[in-house]
């Protein structure tokens, strides 16, 4: 059979009654035989995959290699690494075949391919993707899209699935001096610069053009997050979000291949309601092509602080009372002009700055302003602080830059840690929320833990200033918590390979019913990121979505009715039960 007739064999119409009960495991009689699978590899011009965990070279058996397994556990924590891999996930929700060191004495415990696919399509053509959503479709297999795989939840795991692998499929990054939409629609309102990013791409590469071009485009922290796809679905936050808007408020216009195998152009003027939908209410609509996103003129000063904060003895306490300062002055920080991201430990894992273990630390950069501007508008906190002098050390340091890009490229372009596995929560705080001293102060203890965790926090402040201004976008999903609130934080816990799943299971708890719940309580009406939240949060839909769920599911059973693209906690997900070694079943 050709490819193009092969493609002709999508279902034209299709309603939820038609979706099987559960999809197709490798257990069950309906699993495509070999055969098919061989068929199906041809018809795609030698682009499957079948695919293995990928330290099984560590571990006995026919593929055991000593020098290849020391190859991989070398590289297991760096980014490339993981992009590179059809099974490569930056932040795995469960690692079960860990890369096993030996050189320090680790011994091999278990390796199994779990959760991941059982097979992965090299996606390089448009023609590879329609015939992979045919496939999973006639075939009824569970189906999982793959980009960089830079994700905290899962999203890209699927027991016996087959992945779209679309980290090769790329055609160019277009720089558009005046936003060009599609059949003119005049509905965005921008008559800015944008930028088309024509598939797959890593920031890096669209840092690269909008730095050619002398222009500002809002992206991720780390270069090696994904420029189409979930970042921007989900909101989306980075160094230039205050000062420019939220991933999700950056699109103007997007290509979305839909479960038929039909593309749509998705803008304000048309196929509106998923536009909405892009903007905001995460991933699970369909395969995204390219987004055209806004493109903002550059800067020509940014004025850079560094502040650490050190406990002077060994109490805890100091570092709590400095962080309730800290927690109550971050809207003021952000009304002031600072963005960035800050850290706080009582006990930390590792040293924060220097040799110290217990205390706080920032980067926030204050774009379009100087240092004499930007140091003037911190000095009312630096006076609140200044009251602690006694039970803590302060120190305060300014750099200056020229331009957005050198700010970034010194300050923010690192790849975080990856190929270890954590479980988070994230909570928006709004100025209310952090206005009762006695209540901040007793929550702190709470969701940083006892000294013994080791546990380390993240502070955002990545919203305000532009992001409540786009709260007035009638295209807008984002769950409206963003326009209220001025920073983030961000709590989580990670476990070595081979923790018992006892363990695991109570540091998930720990997480959601305490450090995720006590966040909560200070916030009750605000919400979290999806893209760096709890994946167990009982309350997912308010959490992530808040009031737009419902509009958002709307739109999904519509451009997917046979939810193809499942994903845990995205939109409709409540309809299915995942399972981490079974097939996925209708709830």
């Amino acid at each position: 059979m050709k490819l193009g007739i092969f493609l002709t064999l999508l279902p034209t119409v299709v309603t939820p009654a038609s979706i099987p009960a559960c999809r197709c495991g490798p257990e069950d009689n309906c699993w495509p035989s070999e055969t098919v699978w061989r068929t199906f590899d041809l018809l795609l011009g030698r682009r499957l995959i079948k695919t293995s965990p990928l330290a099984e070279s560590c571990y006995p058996g026919p593929h055991e290699n000593r020098t290849e397994c020391d190859l991989v556990d070398a590289n297991w924590p760096t980014q490339i690494f993981h992009t590179t891999q059809p099974l490569g996930l930056a932040h795995p929700w469960n690692i079960t075949c860990p890369p096993v060191n030996y050189v320090a004495g680790e011994q091999p415990v278990s390796c199994t391919l779990g959760p991941n696919p059982r097979y992965a399509v090299n996606a390089t053509t448009i023609d590879h993707i329609r015939a992979t959503l045919a496939f999973a479709t006639l075939q009824n297999v569970r189906l999982v899209v793959k980009s960089t795989g830079h994700d905290l939840l899962g999203r890209s795991d699927g027991y016996g699935s087959v992945e779209l692998w679309l980290r090769h499929f790329r055609n160019g990054i277009e720089f558009q001096p005046s936003f060009a939409p599609t059949e003119k629609c005049s509905e965005p309102g921008w008559k800015g610069s944008a930028i088309k990013i024509n598939g797959a791409y890593q920031f890096t590469d669209v840092y690269a053009v909008a730095k050619r071009n002398n222009v500002i485009v809002v992206g991720g922290g780390a270069p090696s997050v994904g420029a189409v796809g979930g970042w921007h679905t989900g909101g989306g936050h980075g160094p230039a979000t205050r000062n420019y808007g939220v991933g999700a408020d950056q699109i103007l216009e997007a290509k979305v291949m839909l479960s038929s195998g039909l593309i749509v152009t998705v803008n304000a003027c048309q196929n509106s309601d998923l536009h909405r939908a892009l903007r905001g209410g995460g991933p699970g609509y369909g395969v995204i092509l390219s987004f055209t996103v806004k493109a903002h003129p550059n800067v020509k000063v940014i004025a850079v602080q560094r502040l650490e904060i050190a406990a002077k003895t060994s109490n805890t306490s100091a570092v709590l009372d400095a962080m309730t300062i800290m927690f109550q002055s971050f809207p003021d920080i952000n009304d002031a002009g600072f963005a960035g991201y800050g850290y706080w430990a009582i006990n930390g894992y590792q040293p924060l700055f220097g040799d110290t273990t217990a205390g706080y630390y920032h980067d926030f950069w204050n774009i379009g302003n100087d240092t004499a501007t930007a140091k003037a508008a911190f000095a009312p906190i630096r006076k609140r602080l200044d009251k602690l002098q006694a039970i803590v050390t302060i120190n305060e340091t300014y750099k200056e830059y020229p331009d957005y890009w050198s700010m970034y490229e010194s300050e923010s372009s690192l790849n975080d840690a990856v190929g270890i596995t954590a479980v988070v929560s994230s909570r928006l705080f709004d100025r209310q929320s952090v206005s009762d001293y006695k209540k901040v102060r007793n929550t702190l203890p709470t969701i940083i833990g006892p000294a013994e965790e080791m546990g380390q926090n993240t502070i955002l402040l990545v919203s305000g200033g532009q992001v409540a201004k786009d709260a007035a976008d009638p295209y807008s999903g984002l769950h409206p918590a963003w326009r209220i609130s001025p920073f983030m934080s961000i709590v989580g816990r990670g476990w070595l390979p081979g923790s018992s799943e006892d363990i695991k299971a109570y540091i998930r708890s720990d997480v959601t019913n305490v450090k995720g719940a006590a966040m909560k309580a200070l916030a009750p009406n605000t919400g979290g990121y999806m893209n760096e939240g709890d994946r167990l949060d009982p309350e997912w839909q308010k959490t992530f979505y808040g009031p737009n769920y419902a509009t958002h599911s709307a739109t999904k059973q519509k451009y997917d009715p046979l939810d193809l693209f499942y994903c845990p906690t995205c939109v409709g997900s409540e309809r299915w039960v995942e399972r981490p070694d079974a097939p996925l079943c209708r709830a």
